[in-house]
């Protein structure tokens, strides 16, 4: 990853309105995983990354101001589309975009990378959801997480996927496990065959 522009998520969430903050903790990918995700991710010029459920937009955002890669966020609260635009307006990544759109309308081979933080998780969730617009059905998370292992099953051999608190997510048998950090919490996958 290129120079690092915030030393703390701290520094990085005060970017937000207070609104946004308060789902850092839980929601939003820390500094140090997204600085370890690019550097797995082995990224050029010529990559495109498309980040599932992009919340707020901070992976895409510090990724993208500090890569010549190009990011694509795809979120379904508008809200939180807008925060992210504006954060990757302060921050001048004009190689970052974010869309508002169902993960569903979404086909992966437009792009060469992928990262993968639970973007489903409040369809399960009892807890900690970011707002009601959710709620528990988990037979829409099983739709939605088989769709995105359908479009990583169609993927070329040697796709990257990072993921982050996805421990259980069912990857294609076509890939496998390449390293593993912070307890497990962050893995790099590769498709193989």
């Amino acid at each position: 990853m290129g120079k690092k522009i915030f030393d703390s998520d701290r520094e990085f969430d005060t970017l937000y309105s207070e609104a946004v903050q308060k789902h850092s903790f839980i929601h939003w990918t820390p500094l140090e995983i997204i600085e370890t995700g690019i550097d797995w991710l082995q990224l050029d010029k010529n990559s495109h990354v498309l980040d599932i459920g992009s919340g707020a937009g901070k992976f895409c955002a510090v990724a993208g101001s500090s890569s010549k890669a190009r990011f694509t966020g795809i979120e379904m609260r508008e809200d939180l589309v807008d925060a992210a635009n504006a954060i990757r307006d302060r921050l001048g990544a004009d190689n970052v975009t974010f869309k508002l759109a169902d993960i569903t309308t979404i086909d992966f081979k437009d792009y060469s990378h992928f990262y993968y933080y639970n973007p489903f998780c409040e369809y399960i969730a009892e807890f900690d959801r970011i707002d009601d617009r959710i709620t528990y059905d988990p037979d829409s998370f099983r739709r939605l997480e088989d769709y995105v292992i359908n479009q990583f099953d169609q993927l070329p051999h040697g796709t990257r996927v990072v993921t982050y608190c996805s421990e259980t997510f069912p990857f294609p048998s076509s890939y496998e496990l390449k390293d593993l950090l912070y307890d497990g919490k962050l893995a790099l996958w590769v498709k193989v065959r």
